[in-house]
């Protein structure tokens, strides 16, 4: 599919994404009226259909809300080992060049 301009200056994308939607939606409601199930019983397949969606959605928000606070604290906990191993690696340099000039004067 081309993001080419009609005569008009266009998109034909943007119509073919429309077209596409409008069928699904025309094909979904025949598909509804033509079924062989009742309206009563389809409804209700519908209804547990959404149930089941939305409990699977707050069961995935639930856990990537779980996975990005842990992420957080493991961010946490690194930066402060990198602060920790930074201080500790400064303090080790001021420590020998303090030596490496105590032995030169002496």
């Amino acid at each position: 599919m081309s993001d080419t301009s009609d005569t008009r200056g266009t998109s034909n994308t943007g119509l073919t994404v429309m077209g596409f939607a409008l069928g699904a939606l025309v094909g979904a409601g025949v598909a509804l009226l033509l079924a062989p199930a009742s309206g009563e019983k389809t409804r209700g397949e519908i209804a547990s259909a959404a149930r089941r969606w939305t409990k699977n959605a707050r069961t995935t928000l639930d856990n990537a809300r779980d996975t990005v606070a842990d992420l957080g604290v493991d961010a946490r906990s690194a930066v402060d080992a990198g602060r920790k191993a930074f201080k500790q690696s400064h303090q080790n340099s001021d420590e020998s060049r303090m030596a490496s000039r105590t032995a030169v004067k002496g």
